[in-house]
């Protein structure tokens, strides 16, 4: 069963607030999706990371980007110790090397970007980690 919450982010680009939207979802114990979009017309990006993992195992991390429009889809994997980022139970870490790789595409798209992250954007996900 998955469970999607809202995280809360909140995205700047070059001095002002963009509409963004970031969701994070379980997919069973041991996978968490999470995609921030935005969607302006101008830019019309998504970034999608699924961390898969189990204890014994590393962690496998995919993130698929997508946009702006005349851009190619990217896909980049990773594989991470599971002990420092997992689904399961390390869901804040995950959320972070999300948006490290959003700060890194708007980046290197010419935005100055700033991502706030509060400290209860991961409320509603953390209180459904096994």
């Amino acid at each position: 069963m998955s469970t999607q919450r809202t995280i809360a982010l909140e995205v700047k680009l070059d001095g002002r607030r963009a509409q963004s939207e970031t969701i994070g979802a379980r997919v069973g114990p041991r996978a968490l999706v999470i995609a921030t979009t935005l969607p302006d017309p101008g830019l019309a990006f998504e970034l999608t990371s699924t961390f898969t993992g189990h204890r014994g195992v590393p962690t496998h991390v995919a993130h698929l980007t997508l946009g702006p429009p005349g851009h190619h889809p990217v896909m980049r994997t990773d594989d991470h110790e599971h002990k420092n980022l997992n689904p399961n139970d390390r869901v804040r870490e995950c959320v972070y090397e999300h948006v490290g790789v959003v700060l890194e595409h708007l980046k290197a798209l010419g935005y100055d970007t700033v991502i706030d992250v509060p400290d209860d954007a991961f409320e509603q996900l953390e209180r459904d980690e096994r």
